[in-house]
């Protein structure tokens, strides 16, 4: 089955179409009421038909790894040699990618990724929400959501899903994630984000995590790629014959993100990968002169995701999250 949204055959977003066997790419204007910003998005319409999948990158601006690693995914594909159709946006925020700004578009202050589905009367992030949600992945037989660590975080390579109890839409997530082929795969819901969205809309999603410190190297590049590359495979959109075997994947039922009470200086004393156990030190947030204003524990036995690699740390901000 494809949902390809013209009777021709052709792939049409917003103002962009490609016919069966090409490739388009430009620029979708978004009004945010208080501004108006582009998206630069890639068609990809193969010569067969078969599914509509839809990819992100960029919903967090300084997430340079996935951006980097879809822009090299989508100059590849050959629309000729494929079945179906992908719908990639390049970087979905991109006043966040202007101005460099870890977790939140500057345009009003709010985590792109906890305000989906989106509200197209809302402020900026919520109104660009909604235009992602409903021109790009509502619709599509499956959706892809490729992130990194922001500026400021370290993390170990990792996919996320959540299951909704429906077989079919569980199974094929569960199955993306595996080929993605990444370390660790985290179960369970994320308020507000676009995975969650598509789940609850009945469309298997995988978030994607590689890389991170406002770094894209070319070996964390060449994994989300590669990655991404075999879901498409998975999903019989290209070819994967040639594609390198993906690696174990260790499931994780749980992930705790802790948090910082106070602002001060931050000093972990675990890395990402890390083991660690129920109770184990993990950090503390001192003053400027080295009193602990907040001891860091951790609240179960599990793995550390993710952890803030930047001295500065602010009330409220994340610290690290640990897996289990």
């Amino acid at each position: 089955m494809t949902h390809r949204s013209d009777p021709t055959g052709d792939l049409v977003v917003g103002r962009l179409r490609a016919a069966p066997g090409t490739k388009v790419t430009g620029l979708a204007e978004v009004d945010l009421g208080t501004a108006v910003v582009e998206l630069p998005l890639v068609l990809v319409n193969g010569a067969r038909p078969g599914l509509r999948v839809a990819v992100t990158a960029g919903i967090h601006g300084a997430e340079y790894t996935s951006i980097a690693a879809l822009r090299r995914v989508t100059r590849g594909l050959d629309p000729t040699a494929m079945s179906g159709s992908l719908v990639a946006v390049l970087v979905a925020n991109p006043a966040a990618f202007a101005a460099r700004s870890i977790y939140v578009d500057p345009l009003d202050g709010k985590n792109l990724n906890r305000v989906f589905p989106g509200d197209p009367a809302g402020t900026a992030s919520q109104r660009l929400a909604a235009w992602i949600f409903g021109t790009v992945i509502a619709g599509s037989d499956a959706f892809v959501d490729m992130h990194c660590g922001d500026m400021n975080e370290a993390l170990v390579p990792f996919t996320g899903i959540e299951e909704t109890g429906d077989p079919a839409v569980d199974e094929t997530a569960r199955r993306m994630a595996a080929v993605y082929g990444l370390d660790y795969v985290a179960v369970g819901p994320l308020t507000g984000s676009t995975t969650s969205s598509a789940a609850a809309a009945g469309i298997p999603a995988v978030l994607g995590e590689v890389g991170g410190q406002g770094l894209w190297p070319e070996a964390n590049v060449r994994r989300h790629a590669e990655g991404f590359l075999r879901v498409l495979a998975e999903l019989g959109l290209r070819d994967g014959s040639g594609d390198p075997p993906p690696l174990p994947t260790r499931r994780l039922e749980s992930d705790v993100w802790l948090r910082s009470d106070v602002t001060g200086f931050w000093h972990p004393t675990v890395g990402p990968g890390d083991a660690v156990t129920a109770g184990q030190s993990l950090g503390a947030v001192e003053d400027p002169f080295g009193a602990v204003l907040q001891a860091v524990s951790a609240p179960q036995d599990g793995v550390v995701l993710f952890i803030v690699s930047s001295l500065a740390m602010n009330a409220g901000d994340p610290l690290l999250a640990v897996g289990g």
